[in-house]
């Protein structure tokens, strides 16, 4: 079943449904709509009781690169220069419903009945990044990295409490605060990735993963997510999700000084490519990939 984004495959003998994320072109960039596709396809997964296991990968060089930047601000609901600021209602809108409340993408991946996989490859940033940290189990290629392009934008921004308590809260702060990626084998250390494997064998160790989970009965594998869906509250990841939402609308107040890196006005008076030139120059001798 093909969407505008996604690709969504079913096996009924295996049990494993794949959704693959399908633009390559552009890196697998996601628009707005496109977030609302992939939250679709889960459901379909968690509601088909031919389904165990939902394996979320990309098509071309890699996993991908997080929002299409030609959708920022738009989403929000800014017209572009000149038009009114959009209400904090309406921008609310989308950080909660679409993609970090409990109806949006992240967690319908985090609470999804059924076991979720993340397969990566190349560049897992951005949206990406948080749908790898969602799901029950990332492997990752030896070349993946692993960051949010928005940490060098406005700063620390998205599902922060399940980050910690994936990552730990130091590598957590140095990934957003500095906007460094991680490599797959630092994404394994400090538990973003179950494994790294050379990328010619990702598809094959994935699937053995999915394949052992799904000879595991359904009722199982379903009672096993609520447990870990009330271990995560109780954690305190539910309100970090909360939490996220109102900081992500918050940030869009952000009040830029002179000599900070302002992406949209960089953008008005530059282009996209310009304006990510001006990125990189602004912060010149830190690491980046």
């Amino acid at each position: 079943m093909n969407g505008d984004y996604t690709i969504y495959e079913k096996n009924k003998e295996t049990k494993i449904a794949t959704i693959t994320f399908n633009r390559p072109e552009k890196l697998n960039a996601a628009t707005t709509a496109d977030w609302k596709e992939i939250t679709a396809r889960v459901l379909d997964a968690q509601d088909d009781d031919d389904v165990k296991v939902v394996v979320l990968k990309g098509a071309g060089r890699c996993f991908g690169s997080g929002h299409d930047v030609v959708d920022l601000g738009p989403h929000h609901g800014w017209g572009g220069p000149g038009t009114r600021r959009p209400s904090i209602r309406r921008r609310l809108t989308f950080d909660k419903h679409v993609f970090w409340g409990r109806h949006g993408l992240l967690q319908t991946i985090l609470y999804c009945d059924k076991a979720t996989i993340a397969q990566v490859h190349g560049y897992c940033y951005g949206g990406h990044h948080e749908i790898a940290l969602a799901c029950d189990l990332t492997v990752a290629a030896e070349d993946a990295l692993f960051t949010h392009p928005g940490y060098r934008y406005i700063g620390p921004l998205g599902q922060l409490a399940l980050a910690i308590e994936t990552m730990g809260v130091k590598r957590a702060k140095e990934m957003m605060l500095t906007g460094t990626p991680l490599s797959a084998q630092q994404a394994v250390e400090c538990g973003l990735a179950n494994r790294a494997v050379p990328l010619d064998k990702l598809e094959e160790e994935v699937n053995k993963i999915a394949t052992t989970i799904a000879a595991l009965p359904a009722d199982a594998i379903v009672m096993g997510k609520a447990f870990f869906e009330a271990a995560l509250d109780a954690l305190g990841v539910g309100t970090g999700g909360t939490l996220s939402y109102i900081t992500h609308t918050l940030q869009t107040n952000i009040r830029y000084e002179p000599d900070e890196f302002n992406l949209f006005r960089q953008r008005t008076e530059k282009g996209m490519k310009g304006a990510l030139k001006e990125r990189d120059s602004h912060y010149r001798g830190a690491p980046i990939r």
